[in-house]
């Protein structure tokens, strides 16, 4: 007796499953129903949910470990693989009316530690040395220059240099502000309409009178007149000289 019972409640959840079970009634109307599967005259079979598998992820390779267990050292510096001054541009132009011009070096590698730039500016070196890969430079004379900078480490040792640079230095002076700014004075007044082009040129002289022709341009009226002869039929010239 204890054998049965234990039978049927072993069974009686394979009877009890529920399907999906589509039935359709007088008036054509599909319906859909989760019910027993005893009780169901056309189960509906649902396809199988989607599954997602994630990707494996592969791990990053461990640093390489030192001798002391830590993390990997820096790789030895070897040198510079190049030293280009950007600043100032070349043939560029730096206006600046004290004199003050800025510098800017690009390393490849980045400036080590320890290491001492020098600028050399027209040939000759500029006082001191420099730690950073920008610099200050001033009282530079205006005018076209070239610059060239240095790299030695802390022993004196030369380890590369730059490129030469050149680049102009330009000082606002009066001229070219005057040059520059609009001319502020008022435009010059028009002539009259009845005065002359050229106020300063003579007016035209009178025209002369006619002149008889002849060598003589004098010619006595005929007829009368004073004689031209002094001292013959001219009685009212008579010359008092005594030898």
């Amino acid at each position: 007796m204890i054998r049965t019972t234990l039978c049927v409640v072993l069974l009686a959840p394979g009877l009890a499953q529920a399907v999906i079970c589509k039935t359709v009634d007088a008036e054509g109307v599909v319906s859909y129903a989760d019910v027993p599967a005893a009780e169901c005259p056309q189960a509906i079979k649902l396809p199988d949910y989607s599954r997602y598998a994630p990707r494996e992820i592969p791990s990053s390779a461990p640093a390489q470990p030192t001798a002391q267990g830590g993390a990997a050292e820096p790789q030895a510096f070897t040198g510079y693989r190049s030293i280009q001054i950007v600043q100032p541009e070349a043939n560029g132009t730096v206006r600046n009316n004290q004199g003050t011009v800025q510098v800017a070096i690009a390393f490849d590698p980045s400036l080590q530690e320890g290491h001492r730039i020098k600028l050399y500016l027209d040939g000759g070196a500029v006082p001191g040395e420099f730690n950073t890969p920008s610099v200050e430079l001033s009282d530079v004379d205006r005018g076209t220059h070239s610059l060239r900078a240095v790299v030695s480490s802390a022993s004196g040792k030369r380890l590369g240099d730059s490129p030469s640079v050149r680049f102009t230095l330009r000082r606002t002076t009066r001229f070219d502000r005057a040059r520059n700014e609009p001319d502020a004075s008022p435009d010059p007044q028009p002539n009259p309409p009845d005065a002359p082009d050229n106020p300063f040129e003579p007016p035209p002289a009178a025209p002369e009178p006619d002149q008889p022709s002849g060598n003589n341009p004098f010619a006595p009226p005929a007829g009368g007149g004073v004689p031209s002869t002094p001292g013959t039929t001219n009685p009212a010239y008579t010359p008092n000289f005594n030898p």
